[in-house]
């Protein structure tokens, strides 16, 4: 089991894709359904494509709550440990876009 301490979790339910520029993922969470504690390696975009009201638990003990509609984009900075909760009544899904650092 993952925890804020130890956040191996994985970051998306499903990987759909990925060479050595990006690794996409698939998020999909019924509600009430939870990722596990995970840290994101990499700088990242989401892109939703199932709406819905999820919170995000960060290690500090700090959460936020967003209702994120149809098609909503968001950049995130690598080296995020954090979990999403689907607090809604509807299914959420998100692809996750990890972009990786050129070698």
């Amino acid at each position: 089991m993952t925890s804020p301490r130890d956040p191996g979790g994985e970051i998306g339910t499903k990987v759909l894709f990925q060479n050595d520029r990006v690794k996409l993922w698939d998020l999909s969470l019924a509600p009430g359904q939870g990722s596990s504690w995970h840290r994101h390696e990499s700088w990242y975009v989401t892109v939703v494509y199932s709406p819905g009201r999820l919170r995000v638990d960060f290690v500090d003990g700090a959460s936020d709550v967003d209702d994120l509609g149809m098609g909503a984009v968001h950049y995130r900075d690598k080296d995020s440990v954090h979990r999403v909760v689907n607090v809604g009544d509807s299914h959420y899904a998100n692809i996750i876009v990890e972009l990786k650092e050129a070698g």
